[in-house]
């Protein structure tokens, strides 16, 4: 059944590695219900209810060089299309390929949604070398409804 209040997830413009710009084109990820849970089949190794980041939005990040910039415009529509109107707060996460771990809540610039945002995260590294950490953005109302993450 689908639910034509159901918040669009934001649109992420670009990811910044250390600045290294990179610029994305976004679809939607739809996620699967599991056992009553959302979680959708993921990588090898990773249970089907963990909800990961997708892998088409990612960083090279390591000890020496943890934080990442991501940017992004909060969702102005819900999914069927009418206007926002009860927008919370965005979620930065990360995900180092065992589900996504919240980098940052960012409280909504208007309940309309339409900002732009700019903001620094840090994935903690404790290995050597370079990891590649996938980013992803999701978008909640005031009634704690969380939308799909971006792709």
């Amino acid at each position: 059944m689908r639910d034509d209040h159901a918040l669009a997830p934001p649109h992420i413009l670009e990811v910044q590695p250390r600045n290294v710009s990179v610029r994305f084109a976004l679809t939607l990820l739809v996620l699967c219900a599991t056992s009553g849970g959302w979680g959708c089949a993921g990588r090898a190794g990773v249970p089907s209810t963990t909800v990961q980041c997708p892998n088409s939005i990612h960083a090279k990040v390591s000890a020496a060089k943890p934080t990442v910039t991501v940017s992004y415009t909060e969702p102005s529509v819900t999914v069927a299309g009418g206007s926002l109107n009860d927008l919370a707060k965005t979620t930065i996460y990360y995900d180092l390929g065992n589900g996504r771990t919240l980098a940052k809540d960012i409280p909504a610039t208007k309940p309309t949604g339409g900002g732009q945002i700019s903001e620094t995260i840090t994935v903690p590294i404790q290995t050597q070398g370079e990891q590649t950490a996938m980013i992803c953005v999701t978008a909640t109302d005031r009634h704690g409804n969380e939308s799909t993450t971006t792709r």
